[in-house]
């Protein structure tokens, strides 16, 4: 027993050790199992990532088998296309068709012919010497068929040979017709004359085809556009000379003189020589020897207005160059038309008449009447005075206008115009001038 005794300090030592062996174990056993987990992950997202994978490739192998299908299909539409484009179905069925034309009309026609005898001969066998006939008659139709492809290789003319086709091929059909309805019933009949004439019309309508088509190199595309050129062009030219026929009824009603020396002139062009305007200013220049628009009487008549204008002017006191400075201010500044700038505020002292500018009787109310205040305080106007206000009148100018008076007829036929013209002087010292001669007038009478 006393060799088995031990301390209380080693069994401490020895529960510890226990202890500690026993969390080792366990600590090992939880990196073990958290090992096992993280492979487990590890082992799933390869798995993922090798799904992803797959379906990128299966994607990728799905968009090429998809792009080589419309490879494919862009290849076969693009033939089917270019077969539409070169007729080569129609070609292949009208061969087919020539073809069997041929084979149903051939048997039928050799055994017709084989069946032919004399008369009253009933024991004779097959008439052998007819034998060829079937193949020259239908062989015929396509000596006229083989002339026409010759004819358009040649560049030589190609209806001989459509008359030929036609006629032999008439032939053949009629002589189809005939027996077929004798032996097998009317529609027989006429179904072998169709196989006879059918053939060869066919191959003249391909030739036919063909020579437009290696005429026009065109593609499908090509030949709507053109078509859509050709009606638009075609509708422009129609409202163009639409315009036309509407510019020369209105030209005929206004100037019917100019009208006809325009027409002559477009007669007298060859085609195209010349263009309608450059014919119609030649005319005007022709017949009034004036600018386009511009004839004798509207000169007239603007000359009529524009004296009316200055005379009207010359009684209101004012002159063109006063009026062109109020209607710039006007436009400039959106006044009506006063002295004072921009405000547009009426002076004192000015007259509210039609003719709205400056006169002599406002210039002798300024000094009384001071003008728009200027700056912080009140300034006279800065206005220049008009030396021909106070010019005193001449006597050498008064003969002259008093002439002048008497070569019109009398002084009611003066006016400032023909006075300032006379004289030479500005247009108030021209009025003043008028108006002296005029208050002259009873004393010299």
């Amino acid at each position: 027993m006393s060799s088995e005794y031990r301390s209380w300090k080693e069994r401490d030592a020895d529960a510890a050790l226990t202890s500690a062996k026993a969390d080792k174990t366990k600590a090992e056993a939880e990196q073990v199992k958290q090992a096992a987990v993280a492979g487990a992950a590890q082992t799933q997202t390869a798995l993922l990532a090798e799904q992803v994978k797959q379906a990128k490739l299966a994607n990728q192998l799905k968009a090429v088998t998809e792009s080589a299908k419309d490879d494919q299909a862009e290849r076969r539409d693009r033939r089917r296309e270019q077969r539409d484009e070169n007729g080569t179905t129609f070609k292949i069925l009208v061969n087919a068709v020539m073809a069997l034309g041929l084979l149903a009309a051939l048997p039928a026609q050799i055994s017709y012919f084989l069946g032919l005898h004399r008369k009253g001969d009933t024991t004779a066998g097959p008439a052998w010497t007819l034998a060829p006939i079937p193949f020259f008659l239908e062989l015929l139709a396509w000596v006229g068929v083989m002339g026409t492809r010759w004819a358009h290789r040649k560049g030589l003319p190609r209806w001989p040979f459509w008359i030929l086709t036609a006629t032999l091929g008439s032939i053949a059909g009629y002589i189809n017709l005939a027996h077929g309805r004798t032996e097998y019933g009317p529609v027989a009949g006429w179904a072998l004359a169709a196989t006879s004439v059918i053939g060869p019309l066919l191959a003249e309508v391909r030739q036919f085809l063909e020579s437009k088509a290696a005429e026009d190199g065109r593609d499908l595309k090509q030949r709507a556009r053109d078509r859509r050129a050709a009606r638009e062009q075609a509708k422009a030219e129609e409202k163009r000379k639409a315009v036309e026929r509407s510019e020369d009824e209105r030209r005929l009603k206004l100037f019917p003189d100019v009208f006809a020396e325009f027409e002559r002139i477009m007669a007298a062009y060859p085609t195209g020589g010349i263009s309608r305007e450059a014919a119609w200013g030649r005319a005007w220049d022709t017949m009034h020897a004036l600018p386009l628009a511009v004839t004798a009487g509207s000169m007239a008549a603007r000359e009529v207005a524009r004296s009316a204008v200055e005379a009207l002017l010359a009684d209101a006191d004012r002159s063109p160059e006063s009026v062109a400075v109020d209607l710039f201010l006007a436009h400039t500044f959106n006044s009506n038309r006063g002295d004072d700038g921009p405000s547009g505020a009426p002076a004192e002292g000015r007259s509210n008449g039609p003719t709205g500018g400056g006169s002599r009787a406002r210039s002798r109310k300024a000094p009384e009447a001071p003008e728009t205040l200027g700056g912080k305080g009140k300034q006279p106007s800065r206005r220049p005075v008009d030396p021909d206000a106070e010019r005193p009148l001449e006597e050498a100018d008064l003969t002259k206008v008093r002439a002048l008076a008497e070569a019109l007829g009398g002084a009611d036929r003066l006016s400032a115009r023909n006075v300032r013209e006379a004289v030479g002087c500005r247009t108030k010292y021209a009025i003043r001038l008028r108006d002296a001669v005029r208050a002259e007038t009873p004393a010299v009478n």
